[in-house]
């Protein structure tokens, strides 16, 4: 039953991992220390840096790649019946419970990011999905997010050393999995990662909204969140919808650190979905069947507690 619904899942164009060359008996897990699950562990990489190797070394559980093709399920499946498990929040409302979960988890690899700073100091920072564990391989929950974790490793005559790890943080996108994560230069040798999550009903709309994810205090955690930056079109009869997307940039400021995030919004307001009609769009459509426009909205860092806040009102215009 479940592979019939992975298959029908695929033909109607979802997001999800697909099966391929699953062992017979499906797949295991490892049980872990929960000293693995600490913030200040100390780990050291030695050789040049493998981020497949540095994240099976952050949580030795039993590892998998699975091929089909060009298809590539790689994942670490492990459990930690000592762990005290702690409530992330999931963007969709829709979470999976108290991490590490009770029937295991499988973690993958997002994404490997080079740095290097003023100093010439290099160091990587690692990306990865935390999802439940199945024993078939496959993510294929809707309305669930994939949890993401961050690991800094900075260069040392010794080798790549663990500077930084934060082993969840909160679960974005759909189907357990996580959008990559992509860096932003925010302030002097400071980036912080950005990623846009997207989820919606079966036809749509889908609305997407940025998240961003810095270091502050030896951890990273979000420090911004930006909803409704994208909206895709209904499947509604009779509707024309409205539809937009935007881009995110950090203007030119005297600011040294966490400077001003610009999230600029172009698209087409309707004037049969109404419902969806941005603020302070409303105007521009009298008398009109549509109108196209662009928002500005500016997110200001107000503090560790509080991160990035939104300037209201936001600039809005008629776009020719």
């Amino acid at each position: 039953m479940k592979r019939l619904f992975v298959m029908l899942c695929m033909q109607v164009g979802l997001v999800v991992t697909c099966l391929a060359q699953v062992p017979q008996d499906g797949l295991k897990t490892k049980n872990i220390s929960d000293t693995f699950l600490l913030p200040t562990r100390s780990l050291l990489l030695k050789g040049p840096f493998n981020p497949q190797t540095a994240l099976q070394q952050l949580f030795p559980g039993k590892h998998y790649r699975l091929t089909d093709g060009k298809y590539v399920n790689e994942m670490i499946n492990w459990e930690c019946k000592t762990a005290k498990r702690k409530q992330y929040e999931d963007v969709n409302e829709d979470g999976l419970g108290g991490f590490p979960y009770e029937n295991g988890v499988a973690t993958r690899l997002l994404d490997a990011m080079d740095f290097k700073d003023s100093s010439g100091m290099q160091y990587k920072v690692i990306s990865f999905n935390h999802s439940e564990f199945d024993a078939d391989g496959a993510q294929v929950s809707r309305f669930t997010g994939g949890l993401l974790g961050l690991a800094k490793f900075v260069l040392t005559d010794q080798g790549w050393n663990l500077r930084m790890f934060t082993p969840a943080i909160k679960a974005y996108g759909a189907f357990s999995n996580c959008p990559t994560p992509k860096s932003l230069q925010i302030g002097v040798d400071q980036y912080a990662f950005i990623l846009k999550s997207s989820n919606g009903p079966a036809g749509g709309p889908y609305y997407g909204s940025y998240f961003m994810i810095a270091g502050i205090n030896g951890a990273y955690q979000q420090v911004m969140a930006a909803y409704a930056v994208e909206l895709t079109g209904g499947e509604e009869d009779g509707v024309v919808p409205c539809t937009w997307t935007s881009t995110y940039s950090v203007p030119a400021s005297d600011k040294k650190y966490f400077r001003d995030i610009l999230v600029t919004t172009t698209g087409t307001a309707s004037a049969s979905d109404m419902d969806h009609v941005p603020k302070g769009v409303e105007a521009f459509l009298k008398g009109k069947k549509s109108v196209k426009f662009v928002e500005e909205r500016r997110f200001v860092y107000k503090g560790p507690a509080k991160g990035y806040e939104e300037q209201l009102p936001a600039k809005v215009s008629q776009a020719k």
